[in-house]
């Protein structure tokens, strides 16, 4: 059984819904990020973005107190009650609906919430450190499992009739939530989530990893979505600053079996490489005797390519490398490689397998998955106690 209770959400007041929820913040450049702070007073851009200090912790402390201001203006409410959220994010081309809640950090120590990636020890500590100073959970977890939860999301959204909130953000994307106040219902809620036996981190490993630092008795907030609800993409890996390109083209030539290809493809359990003008494809044999995650692609690329042609031994610690999600076109992408840059488009590990990974303990490397939905920062928060 896993625990899920409900939580003091706090929201934008009713008149700012629609101006107080941003992207994550690494989806803006800078310049993008300044255009939105200058133009929108409300957005949760001028909480998180820092320009007052060099010092990280003196950063923090303002962020709190930003959350602080915004709260006594009245942009920001805490629900004086407990509640449960069924949130519905609609795009062109998907949409999901999940729940959002608290989660047991002890059901995550004891294995029945699972993990599919590596976390960096240096980035729990910052964002640990984060937590305990701002003391706020600005956007919750991805959570999903295998039991299928429509059913439970549908039967609360037609006893609860009423939307509570329905608007649209700069981006397109309409916001749906049915916020669950009844104390009959929640329970109803919390009863149908105790007869599960495991959920998956599907996205958020450090947030996840960080609470349980700083307490693992305590709860985090989250968004449980349905596996079938999912969408899970790749991360391509651009590198960059090659020093000889050349040389390297004739490395991977005369130790791999490799063809020109005309463009890639996404279901190919190949290496699929962009280098100088053309689109190779490299075949490397699967291990039948390795283990699962040793026969990802990901893990073949960083074994075979990477470290002995490239001499990257740490993806996410070289500033060469750069991770591409993988529901970005990648044809800008790809215009723009210099002549010292090179392109490995990645093949999509499914939910399913991610799963089997993490049923057995083991883990992905480090940016293997890039899963949607993303929700919206500064929308349904939760304060640490």
């Amino acid at each position: 059984m896993v625990k899920i209770s409900a939580f003091q959400g706090i929201t934008p007041a009713n008149q700012f819904i629609d101006q107080v929820p941003t992207q994550p913040y690494s989806n803006y450049s800078t310049s993008q990020r300044e255009y939105e702070i200058k133009n929108n007073q409300y957005s949760f851009l001028n909480i998180i973005t820092n320009k007052e200090s060099d010092n990280p912790k003196n950063n923090l402390l303002n962020i709190r107190k930003r959350i602080n201001d915004f709260k006594e203006k009245k942009i920001l409410i805490k629900n004086k009650n407990e509640s449960l959220y069924i949130y519905r994010q609609t795009n062109q081309k998907h949409s999901y609906t999940g729940l959002i809640c608290a989660i047991s950090l002890n059901d995550y120590a004891n294995n029945k919430i699972k993990a599919h990636e590596k976390t960096i020890i240096n980035r729990e500590l910052l964002f640990s450190e984060y937590l305990k100073t701002t003391k706020i959970y600005a956007e919750p977890v991805l959570i999903t499992s295998k039991t299928d939860l429509t059913n439970i999301y549908s039967k609360h959204i037609k006893k609860k009739g009423v939307i509570s909130y329905d608007f649209y953000t700069k981006d397109k994307t309409r916001h749906q939530i049915w916020e669950i106040k009844e104390t009959d219902d929640i329970q109803d809620i919390i009863t149908f989530f105790q007869n599960i036996n495991s959920l998956y981190i599907a996205d958020g490993h450090h947030r996840l990893a960080s609470s349980l630092r700083n307490n693992k008795n305590a709860m985090c907030l989250a968004y449980i979505v349905s596996k079938n609800e999912l969408q899970t993409f790749p991360f391509h890996r651009k590198i960059t600053n090659i020093k000889h390109p050349n040389d390297i083209m004739e490395k991977i030539q005369s130790m791999l079996k490799i063809k020109i290809i005309k463009s890639p493809n996404n279901n190919s359990e190949n290496i699929q490489l962009y280098m100088r003008g053309k689109w190779y494809e490299i075949e490397l044999e699967k291990d039948i005797k390795a283990q699962l995650t040793e026969n990802l692609l990901v893990s073949k690329l960083l074994k075979n390519i990477l470290t002995p042609i490239f001499n990257i031994k740490d993806e996410r610690r070289d500033k060469n490398v750069h991770f591409i999600p993988g529901n970005k076109k990648i044809k800008t992408t790809i215009k723009n490689l210099k002549p010292n840059d090179c392109f490995f488009f990645m093949n999509t590990i499914q939910i399913n397998t991610i799963m089997t990974i993490a049923d057995k303990d083991k883990t992905t490397p480090p940016k293997s998955t890039f899963i949607l939905p993303k929700l919206p920062s500064g929308l349904i928060m939760m304060e640490l106690t």
